[in-house]
């Protein structure tokens, strides 16, 4: 499947644009980490205009972690796990480290160090951290990478429990980088691409597009059910890059203080991401050999 590069430069102009360069009054953390993984992903794809944006952005997102830290404001537990240690890992790539998420890791690897097995729901995370190049577990300790199927059929399930379900899949085979034994993905593998079209239907883009990586985790083949999310993905990208029509949301949304940080930016890196893992079957987002992503990034870099 060939990448639309002007979708993915629009993409990530308009995620670059929420790092408040213009006259927002203030841009929150966790925006602050949405760019710059956002910029993270655009730019390993090698996205011209992420790669020239990506090493200030990561600059700025440690700034606002150690600025957050020194106020006492910084609670990492209010962030999704792995985001932080991917930030962490796209900062490094960029020659920085975060002092608030080395004693966050510091912290997560005491708790997990106390552990016989891993479970799956911290599967992830270990893995990570392991990426890191850290010691989360002690020798003989195993990881449970099985993904557990709600009792059921996924069909029937909510959206909550499709999410938990893809994110343990993202977790156990640390975004697609390792593979899980067929026994454990055939149903997923059944399901899953009618689960993406049922999503896509409820407009539901961001559970989509985290089904469409999942199926890419997979290593499923679903290449009609693919193009057709692809495409429709696509049909949903405004002038300046963002993803979605949300007018009635926005203006019905009594809680989105301001949109495009509130959920603009959240849905368009989701969708950013799932498309960059569609395109492009070599792309991984955590690679195994820690300097071989910071060797692409320099060697890509205008």
């Amino acid at each position: 499947m060939t990448p639309d590069l002007d979708s993915l430069e629009r993409a990530a102009a308009f995620v670059s644009s929420c790092a408040g360069a213009d006259a927002r009054r203030s841009v929150p953390l966790r925006s602050h980490l949405q760019v710059l993984f956002g910029l993270w992903v655009a730019a390993r794809a090698g996205v011209s205009l992420a790669l020239s944006r990506l090493v200030a952005q990561a600059a700025t997102t440690r700034d606002a972690l150690a600025s957050e830290a020194a106020g006492g404001a910084f609670d990492p537990y209010a962030h999704d796990a792995k985001l932080l240690l991917l930030c962490r890992l796209a900062m490094r790539d960029c020659g920085y480290d975060s002092e608030p998420l080395q004693a966050f890791c510091r912290d997560v690897v005491a708790a997990t160090h106390t552990m016989s097995v891993v479970p799956p729901r911290l599967a992830g995370v270990v893995l990570l951290l392991q990426r890191l190049g850290e010691e989360p577990i002690r020798r003989g300790t195993s990881i449970d990478t099985e993904v557990a199927v709600p009792a059921g059929s996924l069909l029937r399930a909510d959206a909550a429990v499709v999410r938990d379900v893809c994110n343990a899949v993202a977790g156990s085979t640390l975004f697609g980088s390792r593979r899980l034994p067929a026994r454990d993905t055939g149903g997923l593998v059944s399901t899953l691409p009618v689960i993406l079209l049922e999503k896509l239907r409820q407009y539901d883009l961001t559970l989509g597009a985290t089904v469409l990586r999942t199926l890419k985790y997979l290593r499923a083949r679903a290449k009609e059910e693919v193009t057709f999310a692809t495409e429709y993905l696509l049909s949903q990208q405004a002038d300046d890059g963002r993803f979605g029509y949300y007018a009635r949301e926005v203006a019905e949304g009594d809680r989105l203080a301001d949109p495009e940080l509130d959920l603009y930016l959240p849905v368009t890196v989701s969708v950013l991401w799932a498309l960059v893992e569609a395109w492009t079957p070599s792309f991984r987002l955590v690679e195994q050999r820690p300097r071989r992503a910071r060797a692409e990034l320099a060697q890509a870099a205008p």
